[in-house]
């Protein structure tokens, strides 16, 4: 068994329950870490900071705690050609710009800070529901692994044919054979291109889960704001399965982060805690029958 799991949300930012009045923002993640051990960093998607930026997170927060940074999305092939509005039956190879290497030499130096301070969870690459499976797509992923050399890295699939049971086996072989850990998501399950949440770990140190609450309604608006919050409120039944699966990814593993990315973010972080809360005691009692947690 790993170490506990860690839990938080995204960004921390955007919180007004727990900010005392008149907290400045460079107190913020001081305070979001005694609520929460790892936060998603979301911002780097839109541009990639300067390093001293970033520096600036490991100086505001605590030496245990934990980034797991959304990749700039002009990486993971966010930027449409010109005049493709939506992809349609495209080929993603139609339909994105590949980026040139030099983005991936500046987010590699952007996020030096965190890597070389132990601050760093993962590198989330989150690819747009245009990206679907097949051998062009392996071969992306391999040229982002070997820019990104040295680097923890969790990818996130949002085209359905990654995960249905023809391709399922493929995908984790090729997730093994190139290190890249695969995130475990909650979408919501009434939209067209809905998979079931992947149930295996693809690396030993890090395995990532995202909940993204169950809107479908608001779900399209991910396609122009991908890593907008949705707003959700979690109940605490939905939960019920996410504590077996964080339970059981968290023996093959080094190390969990749950990242609630919902909205209202005061909400969110009270769903991390309650299910923080849920793990914790289905390990007690499992402790008081003598099973393994």
């Amino acid at each position: 068994m790993g170490t506990s799991p860690r839990y938080g949300i995204r960004g921390w930012q955007r919180l007004d329950e727990i900010y005392p009045a008149r907290t400045h923002a460079s107190e913020m993640l001081g305070v979001y870490a005694n609520h929460a051990s790892v936060v998603e960093a979301e911002n780097v998607f839109s541009g990639i900071p300067k390093p001293d930026r970033i520096a600036e997170w490991v100086v505001q927060s605590p030496e245990d705690f934990k980034f797991d940074v959304v990749a700039f999305g002009g990486l993971t092939l966010y930027q449409r050609r010109p005049g493709v509005a939506d992809h349609g039956v495209k080929s993603w190879r139609d339909v994105a710009v590949e980026p040139p290497d030099v983005l991936f030499e500046d987010l590699c130096a952007s996020l030096q800070p965190l890597k070389d301070a132990g601050r760093l969870g993962a590198i989330i690459l989150q690819f747009p529901p245009w990206f679907d499976a097949g051998p062009e797509a392996h071969e992306y992923l391999a040229r982002v692994r070997e820019q990104l050399k040295g680097f923890p890295l969790a990818v996130e699939f949002r085209h359905p044919t990654w995960g249905v049971p023809v391709n399922r086996d493929s995908t984790m072989d090729v997730m093994i054979e190139l290190e890249l850990g695969i995130v475990i998501s909650d979408f919501p399950m009434e939209v067209d291109d809905w998979s079931p949440p992947f149930d295996f770990a693809t690396v030993d140190g890090l395995a990532v889960f995202r909940l993204h609450g169950q809107n479908a309604e608001a779900w399209k608006r991910t396609l122009t704001a991908p890593v907008t919050s949705l707003m959700y409120e979690y109940e605490e039944t939905e939960l019920v399965p996410w504590v077996e699966r964080v339970r059981s990814i968290r023996q093959e593993v080094e190390e969990v982060h749950v990242l609630v990315g919902t909205a209202a973010h005061d909400a969110a972080l009270d769903t991390a805690k309650e299910l923080r809360a849920a793990v914790d005691t289905a390990d007690e009692r499992d402790a008081r029958w003598g099973y393994a947690g």
